[in-house]
């Protein structure tokens, strides 16, 4: 399987389970004894996706997360900002060797 559709088909699990645990959650908290049978079919479907995940799982083996991502899912953060931080901070650096060599010049020419 391409790796782009074991990503998609990874995504729309997470998905489809995030969804089921917050069904799962809301028939918990207003228990009514008729809806049982939607509960435990909502259970059901949660052990379902969670043995999907389990499956999947052996497609990701390979695939490297940065401790920092993890850091940021932690924290609350969106994990894209990551990416975005990183380049700011590539920037930052990149003004700072390009001042080292200004810096350099000067000193030789001087």
């Amino acid at each position: 399987m391409e790796t782009s559709s074991q990503f998609k088909e990874l995504l729309e699990t997470i998905k489809d389970l995030t969804e089921t645990v917050n069904y799962v959650g809301i028939i918990a908290h207003d228990f009514q004894p008729q809806s049982q049978e939607v509960l435990n079919r909502k259970i059901n479907n949660m052990v379902k996706g969670l043995a999907k995940l389990d499956e999947l799982k052996d497609n990701f083996e390979d695939v490297l997360v940065p401790m920092e991502v993890l850091n940021y899912i932690d924290q609350g953060k969106n994990p894209q900002l990551y990416t975005q931080d990183c380049y700011q901070r590539a920037q930052q650096k990149d003004e700072e060797v390009k001042g080292k060599i200004a810096a350099s010049r000067v000193l030789r020419t001087a």
